[in-house]
């Protein structure tokens, strides 16, 4: 991976990450309470095997002090990334002489050297910032910025404007914004435009961390040329996901929404993803993120429990919608594949073993479209029409495919008796 590249990718990643965690420990308005929310972050990050996280002591008096977070980016991988958070405290009632409050916290994140000495340059010297204005009662308001900036690298040359947003919490509850008004990158003749990029975030804190949250991410058209004729153009492009649970249950879906895709002369219309893992057991979750997997005295066994439970609620990976096209010529596919066994299964065993633990998987899916829009749909990837006719003709022969009308339908479903499309047994 080039230095741009990487630099990139870790300022992304450390902005979430800090913003994130920051906004959540900057929340709470006495030191035992940061540091106990502190160690609850901590740990989420820690389990979720791509960052680990380590803080420092708090150092300091009544009027304010300093703490520093060390974020590790990718902590198994060869080269793991490091990302520095040094928090600023100023305690209140007017902290800074600003705004009336508990504190306000100020934290600066740097990178190791070689890679901080390319983000200075980028950024004319000016630094990604997080600041924290603390509420009496707890409650706060941190807004982020990531400064435009500009780099040149093997003669293309990249230029970005600002990003900016906040992070609320009131209570149990968190919300964000944030806006980035995209990039531009040309060179011999290449011009890549990433569009307006906006998110928003609200949810739940809750001990496990499994609380209700939801998230909207918008990426704006993004598109690429090659000495002035279009290569590709994408977008706007929608990602939206939404985790709900009660007391026993755990349901997380996402929604993927393509406006438009065009690769040199193919286009591809209102393109729509939404899954969803519905039936996870609440408290099963959690003792498995709570598994210290890499310990050198970790006993497998200590899943079985965990796994019959998971297992016992009926976990289903469902195909809510994947679609193209609108009206007529809309295609649709839906879907679910749902794992299901008796209840003395030794889960511990079937995951060594694929064979035995795709006999405990049961999938449907149903496809659907008017004919017209199945052929040109399947024309985008055929080498021409009378290709296409030939292989909708013999699937509708073979019974893979059903005529109804003027529509084209096909219901596929797998179990531990095998295959059957449209009612007919495959061999």
């Amino acid at each position: 991976m080039k230095l741009n590249a990487k630099t990139a990718l870790i300022t992304t990643a450390a902005l979430l990450l800090g913003g994130a965690g920051l906004a959540v420990v900057a929340g709470q308005q006495t030191q035992r309470d940061v540091q106990a929310q502190l160690g609850r972050t901590q740990k989420a990050l820690n389990d979720s095997g791509i960052a680990k996280m380590e803080s420092g002591p708090f150092q300091g008096n009544a009027l304010g002090g300093t703490q520093v977070t060390k974020i590790t980016l990718m902590p198994t991988s060869a080269e793991p990334l490091v990302v520095t958070l040094t928090s600023r405290v100023y305690n209140g009632p007017f902290p800074q002489g600003k705004a009336f409050g508990a504190a306000t916290v100020v934290t600066d994140v740097s990178f190791p050297p070689e890679i901080q000495t390319s983000l200075d340059k980028a950024f004319g010297g000016q630094k990604i910032q997080l600041r924290t204005l603390v509420k009496f009662g707890g409650n706060s308001v941190t807004t982020y910025h990531v400064p435009a900036g500009q780099f040149t690298d093997d003669g293309m040359k990249a230029s970005w404007k600002a990003a900016s947003g906040t992070v609320s919490t009131l209570g149990e509850k968190i919300t964000g914004s944030g806006q980035w008004p995209g990039l531009t990158m040309e060179g011999e003749g290449n011009l890549v435009t990433v569009g307006a990029a906006r998110w928003t975030l609200a949810g739940d804190n809750a001990s496990d961390g499994l609380g209700n949250a939801k998230s909207s991410v918008t990426l704006g058209n993004v598109a690429a040329t090659m000495d002035g004729k279009p290569v590709f153009a994408m977008g706007p492009l929608t990602v939206e996901s939404d985790v709900k649970s009660d007391a026993k249950l755990v349901t997380s879906s996402v929604k993927y929404h393509l406006a438009k895709a065009t690769f040199q002369d193919k286009t591809l219309d209102n393109v729509q993803l939404n899954l969803s893992f519905k039936n996870l057991d609440r408290q099963a979750l959690t003792q498995l993120s709570a598994l210290d997997t890499d310990a050198k005295d970790f006993d497998p066994q200590a899943m079985e429990p965990i796994l019959k439970a998971l297992m016992a609620a009926s976990p289903t990976l469902s195909l809510d919608r994947l679609s193209v096209g609108t009206g007529k010529d809309e295609v649709v596919i839906t879907g679910a594949a749902a794992l299901k066994a008796s209840p003395d299964t030794d889960w511990s065993m079937a995951l060594l073993a694929p064979a035995t633990l795709m006999s405990a998987v049961k999938v449907s899916a149903h496809a659907e479209g008017e004919r017209q829009a199945v052929e040109r749909l399947a024309g985008l990837f055929a080498p021409d029409a009378d290709t296409v006719k030939t292989m909708l003709d013999m699937a509708t022969e073979q019974g893979m495919l059903v005529q109804k009308g003027t529509r084209l339908v096909s219901d596929v479903q797998f179990d531990d008796q095998g295959m059957k499309v449209n009612g007919q047994t495959m061999e």
